[in-house]
C-alpha cells in the first residue's frame, strides 16, 4: 500500500510570457516507510533545535507560527530543507508535481487550474501505482474555510475517484480523497516543499533551482524512464522545454511520438526564458 500526501502552491512565474503558476506536489511513501520518516522528520527538528509544533512550510508569507524572525535562525531554513529532502530520499519518497501557467488557456477539459491540476496528479499517482503493481489512498491538506467548504471541496472529488478519468481507470486509488491538516503530518509538509521549491524552479527562482539535484532523483518516470510529463506535469504543452532546461532531458514523449528537446515550437526554444539580469534570487511565495 502506498500513500500520497499532496499539498498546493501558487507562486509568480519569472520567466518570460509566463504569468501565476497554479500547482501541486505530491510526496508517496510505501506504507512501510510512513512512521519511520516521521521519526527522521522530528530527529531534524532536534538536530537544528527547532520546536516541534513549528511546521516546514515553503513560503514564508503563510507561515502563521514559524518562529524563525532573526537572521540567525532565518539561515537556517535551507539546510534544513535540504536535509529533509535527503531524508525523503533515503525513505524511497517518490514525488510527482503537476503545474499550471495561467498566461495560456482558461481550462482543460472543461476544468479550470484548480480542478485541473488535480485531475493531472490523480492520472499520474494513479499511473505510478499501477506500474508498481499496487494500490493506495490520497490524503490532501486540508483545505481552507468551513467544515462545509471542505465537504463540498471532497464530494467535487468523488466522482473522479469512483470511475476514473479519460486516461485512468479507478483501480489504483482504494477510497475516497482524504484530507488532513498539515502540522500533525510531516509528510504533508514534504508534499509542500516538494510543491513549492519545483515550482519555484519552474518559475525561474533560484531557491527551487537549487534543490532540484536533490529532488529530481525522486521525481517518477515514464515507461521510458522520462520525468517530463509525468514526474513534472506542466501545462500547456508549450512549457514543456523547460524539462530541458530545468532536468536537462533531451526527449519528451507523448505516446508513440518523440520530440527532441528544445522543441522550437514551443516557448523557451531558445533559452530558459530568464530576464538577463537573472531574477531568479528572489525569494520563493
Amino acid at each position: 500500500m502506498r500513500i500520497a500526501y499532496v499539498d498546493d502552491t501558487k507562486q509568480r512565474g519569472r520567466r518570460e510570457d509566463m504569468g501565476q503558476l497554479v500547482a501541486l506536489g505530491a510526496a508517496i511513501f510505501d506504507e512501510a516507510q510512513v512512521q519511520p520518516f516521521a521519526q527522521a522528520f522530528r530527529a531534524v527538528y532536534d538536530e537544528f533545535s527547532v520546536p516541534h509544533d513549528v511546521e516546514l512550510k515553503w513560503s514564508n508569507s503563510q507561515r502563521r507560527n514559524w518562529w524563525a524572525e532573526s537572521e540567525e535562525r532565518k539561515a537556517i531554513q535551507t539546510p534544513m530543507r535540504r536535509r529533509i529532502l535527503e531524508l525523503a530520499r533515503a525513505h524511497d519518497v517518490r514525488v510527482i508535481v503537476v503545474a499550471w501557467d495561467t498566461n495560456g488557456p482558461a481550462s482543460a477539459g472543461g476544468e479550470g487550474p484548480e480542478d485541473a491540476v488535480i485531475t493531472f496528479m490523480f492520472e499520474r499517482i494513479s499511473f505510478h501505482l499501477e506500474k508498481a503493481n499496487e494500490r493506495g489512498v490520497i490524503v490532501f491538506d486540508k483545505p481552507g474555510g468551513s467544515h462545509r467548504d471542505e465537504a463540498s471541496w471532497l464530494a467535487e472529488r468523488a466522482e473522479m475517484v469512483r470511475v476514473g478519468t479519460e486516461y485512468v481507470r479507478p483501480n489504483a486509488i482504494v477510497t475516497q480523497i482524504l484530507t488532513a491538516p498539515s502540522h500533525l503530518h510531516p509528510h504533508l509538509q514534504l508534499a509542500d516543499l516538494i510543491a513549492g521549491s519545483v515550482t519555484a524552479a519552474v518559475a525561474g527562482v533560484s531557491h527551487g533551482l537549487e534543490l532540484m539535484p536533490l529532488i529530481q532523483p525522486m521525481l517518477c518516470v515514464n515507461l521510458r524512464g522520462l520525468i517530463g510529463g509525468t514526474g513534472l506535469k506542466l501545462f500547456p504543452d508549450k512549457l514543456n522545454n523547460l524539462s530541458h532546461w530545468i532536468l536537462g532531458e533531451e526527449t519528451f514523449v507523448r505516446g508513440a511520438r518523440k520530440i527532441s528537446l528544445p522543441y522550437a515550437h514551443w516557448r523557451y526554444s531558445a533559452d530558459d526564458g530568464l530576464p538577463a539580469h537573472d531574477d531568479r534570487d528572489l525569494r520563493a511565495g
